[in-house]
């Protein structure tokens, strides 16, 4: 759920360059940090509690509450599992305390981060290649899914291993389609915007009352619908391709809506939308959106809030011409990497392969809601128990993953694409124009 709380904290665009439970507050706890004892030891020495011999292995993970308490019981697990390590966790969000450690002899050995900050981390050379020990074992990467593992290799080489997984998809009302005379979700955009249309409900003062097209939140609008398209914001190589004909075929579908509906009382709903999301007046939990973008942790939220709205989740639709589409949306995971710094790199590695297996990942992803990047445990009992688990992991399966790019001016790319975006939706432009401009303007980025 974490992920969930990072999103609602990102402005706008700022959703697509980062979502994941990387991202937090300021600060550092220790509420949920077992000391025994012996006392709390550095880095690398050796402790008094249980084994005399065992190496002290430093764990900062960037989750609170229950879900630190979650990461304390997966550390208990592996500490009580051998003798040779004993992994102390420390739960640290202020990300600037992270790399000011990360580049000092405080390192803590083992970090969890995202994948996307695995890339930026890798970058300044904050991070140790993994490859080598990996090789060194014969380590079985294929336990995971092939877009996980993607996820954290830069240059053929991995650095980080994928601790869980992250992916959107659609959900529907499914008395709200029936009412617009439809039995089945769509399977393609064009199938969707008729949909969309035919639910879509105005009052006598021209405010929405139930939105039918999916554009809010706003990440999933500028990003799942354009890829529904085949469009993409860059390329495999990390260039940026604002021209794509994906994007532009996106975009001319939703300013066909906004035209239609009204672009001022679209903007009202939205706006009303955001502030309430994720809380009991959320527009879907309360029946007035027929289609949202959103992740696996809704259905939870829905059964907290006490949602009585009948929903479904289907695959995020690909076009007419493109049926092959359907499903394609951002993926992105947890990632357990080792600092460069570590002081006790083998212990570090030990427990980092631990974490990431299927018994140590279980416990995270069960106690912490969010979905296996595990292969196993795509058809574990009790994972696919959890509402909308099974239907999620059914897109994981797919590998129809986007990555996000591996771009030095990633941050100052997306600033462009946001202020394109809103000027395209608040009709100064035309998607043609606004994305021609945009072309130019990121035309020297790397």
């Amino acid at each position: 759920m974490k992920r969930a709380i990072s999103i609602i904290m990102a402005a706008g665009m700022a959703a697509l360059a980062v979502t994941g439970c990387g991202g937090g507050s300021t600060g550092q706890t220790t509420a949920a940090q077992t000391t025994a004892a012996g006392g709390t030891t550095g880095a690398g020495e050796t402790t008094a509690v249980g084994n005399a011999e065992a190496q002290v292995v430093t764990f900062w993970y960037n989750n609170t509450g229950d879900e630190a308490l979650v990461y304390e019981k997966a550390i208990s697990e592996y500490n009580a599992s051998q003798t040779k390590y004993k992994v102390e966790g420390l739960s640290v969000t202020d990300d600037q305390k992270i790399i000011v450690a990360m580049s000092s002899n405080e390192s803590p050995d083992v970090i969890k981060i995202s994948n996307q900050t695995v890339m930026q981390y890798q970058k300044n050379g904050l991070l140790e290649n993994l490859q080598p020990f990996a090789d060194g074992e014969s380590f079985d990467a294929s336990i995971y899914s092939e877009q996980a593992v993607a996820a954290n290799t830069i240059d053929g080489d991995i650095y980080a291993l994928p601790l869980d997984a992250y992916t959107i998809q659609m959900f529907y009302n499914k008395d709200l389609l029936e009412a617009a005379g439809f039995t089945e979700p769509p399977k393609t955009m064009e199938e969707m915007y008729e949909m969309a249309v035919a639910a879509t409900k105005v009052d006598g003062s021209g405010n929405i009352e139930v939105l039918g097209y999916p554009l809010f939140p706003y990440a999933s609008a500028r990003q799942e619908l354009i890829y529904g398209f085949g469009g993409r914001w860059w390329s495999e190589d990390g260039k940026p391709t604002p021209e794509d004909p994906g994007i532009l075929a996106s975009l001319n579908m939703n300013v066909k809506f906004r035209d239609q509906f009204g672009g001022k009382a679209l903007d009202g709903f939205i706006g009303t939308a955001n502030t309430n999301r994720y809380t009991e007046q959320d527009m879907f939990f309360q029946g007035k959106q027929l289609f949202r973008l959103d992740g696996s942790w809704l259905p939870t939220m829905m059964k907290n809030f006490k949602s009585t709205v009948n929903w479904g989740i289907t695959l995020i639709p690909g076009t007419e011409a493109n049926p092959d589409l359907r499903g394609t949306s951002r993926f992105e995971t947890d990632s357990v990497a080792v600092p460069a710094m570590s002081k006790n790199k083998e212990g570090a590695w030990d427990f980092t392969k631990w974490l990431c297996s299927e018994e140590g990942a279980k416990i995270i992803d069960l106690g912490t809601g969010n979905l296996p990047a595990v292969k196993a445990l795509y058809d574990d009992a009790e994972i696919i128990a959890v509402p909308g688990f099974a239907e999620f992991i059914d897109a994981l399966k797919l590998e129809k993953g986007i990555q996000y790019p591996a771009m030095a001016d990633y941050g100052e790319y997306i600033s462009m694409v946001n202020a394109t975006l809103d000027t395209v939706y608040a009709g100064t432009t035309t998607p043609e124009e606004a994305l021609k401009a945009l072309a130019g303007q990121s035309a020297n980025l790397k």
